[in-house]
């Protein structure tokens, strides 16, 4: 398969990632009273609108809406510009950006970031586990080289 084939599938796979993250943010959001638990309080499901970053830093709506395309726009940039061209190596940035792309909408939308799974004491959702697994590939792989 050619890299552009690769592209193609990893847009999809990513696209479909998103998608699916920014359904489950509509029934959180739309069902916000709904609470389910399979592990009371450490494992379910439990609506948040989430104003801030990660681990809920606040930081003022207005600059995380300016600053995320510039960020989005330095990762495409790191993908034109690798050296190590690897097939993980995509797919890691392209589940990055969707994630980034999927709370980057809630941000418009919404002026917080709808989270919905409750993991221990967090709340998060699929774009940032997308973001999570997608950062960690690349320092693993980063790691495994060195």
């Amino acid at each position: 398969m050619k890299t552009k084939d690769h592209l193609i599938s990893y847009t999809l796979i990513s696209g479909l990632f998103l998608l699916l993250d920014q359904v489950l943010k509509y029934l959180a959001r739309t069902n916000s009273d709904f609470t389910f638990y399979l592990w009371k309080p450490i494992l379910g499901w439990e609506y948040f609108a989430n104003p801030g970053i990660a681990f809920s830093i606040p930081i003022p709506n207005w600059l995380i809406i300016l600053i995320t395309p510039i960020i989005l726009i330095l990762f495409i940039g790191l993908i034109l510009k690798s050296k190590k061209k690897t097939k993980i190596f995509y797919f890691s940035l392209f589940l990055i950006i969707a994630g980034a792309i999927s709370n980057f909408i809630d941000r418009i939308l919404f002026s917080a970031t709808i989270d919905y799974l409750r993991i221990l004491t967090g709340i998060i959702n699929l774009a940032d586990v997308m973001i999570v697994v997608g950062t960690g590939i690349i320092l693993w792989r980063e790691w495994k080289i060195k």
